[in-house]
């Protein structure tokens, strides 16, 4: 009798610690907002009405790229889509979008704790499929890609850093005797350069920036007999080499890059 007493207790406790937490957990009884917003989503909730939330931040609107595909993808599980700003100011003291966290454990809970994601890469892949012809980078409306654009020999998925093309760079330039080089902590001396690489691994330049910084001494703008010739033998590396394209959702796409290279 008590070995079986022992093991109902010790069921008891496994079924506890897994017990999930709910947005019901944490919240407390004077906020109002929240609790009003519970309400609304369990009388949805009795009427079968499921809502999927995308957060769109509290600074400007952050639209989600494949709003229309995740939408009718939803639907067809009778899922609403909805899109759910947060507030610019938060008090800690309360919670924020309780409606939506209820309605997300909901979903959880009736098709899996990864249905979303799953649904949110699809909705990506058939956006980028339907346009390919777009050019994609950070700080756009569209957004960026997954993975950025390599050179070959890159080690490490960088999207201003090119250990690659640093490489092949650092073999090619020489630096005459009277060139100036760099001076102490926080002095600065690169090479900005500004292009598009397509889908199939092709660069173009539009833009390029040299700057050169000697901290301890503030002056800049220096070493200008040099400047053509630095572009002489990047701007050929650059645009007759086959880069790896940017990726989204594992799809080669167009991607606009700021990329830098070091000098001495």
């Amino acid at each position: 009798m008590k070995k079986e007493i022992i093991v109902i207790l010790i069921i008891v406790f496994f079924i506890s610690c897994d017990k999930r937490k709910s947005v019901y957990d944490s919240v407390n009884p004077k906020d109002s907002v929240c609790i009003k917003e519970l309400e609304d989503a369990e009388k949805d909730l009795r009427n079968n009405k499921l809502v999927y939330c995308n957060y769109t931040g509290n600074i400007g609107f952050h639209a989600l790229r494949a709003e229309k595909q995740m939408d009718s993808l939803l639907k067809i599980k009778n899922i609403e889509f909805q899109n759910e700003s947060s507030p610019c100011v938060v008090d800690e003291k309360l919670n924020y979008h309780c409606y939506c966290e209820l309605m997300q454990e909901k979903i959880n809970e009736k098709f899996g704790s990864k249905f979303i994601d799953s649904l949110l890469f699809k909705a990506d892949s058939i956006y980028i499929l339907k346009h390919l012809d777009e050019v994609f980078y950070n700080g756009s409306l569209i957004g960026s890609w997954d993975k950025p654009a390599l050179f070959p020999g890159d080690k490490y998925y960088d999207e201003h850093n090119h250990s690659g093309l640093q490489k092949e760079f650092d073999s090619k330039v020489e630096y005459e005797k009277d060139y100036r080089y760099l001076n102490g902590e926080n002095s600065l001396a690169f090479l900005q350069v500004y292009l598009d690489i397509d889908r199939n691994g092709n660069a173009k330049i539009y833009d390029y920036h040299i700057d050169f910084f000697d901290y301890s001494k503030k002056e800049s703008g220096f070493n200008k007999k040099y400047w053509e010739y630095f572009k002489s033998i990047a701007f050929p590396l650059i645009e007759n080499t086959k880069w790896t394209p940017a990726k989204i959702k594992n799809i080669n796409v167009n991607s606009r890059n700021d990329i830098a290279i070091y000098l001495k």
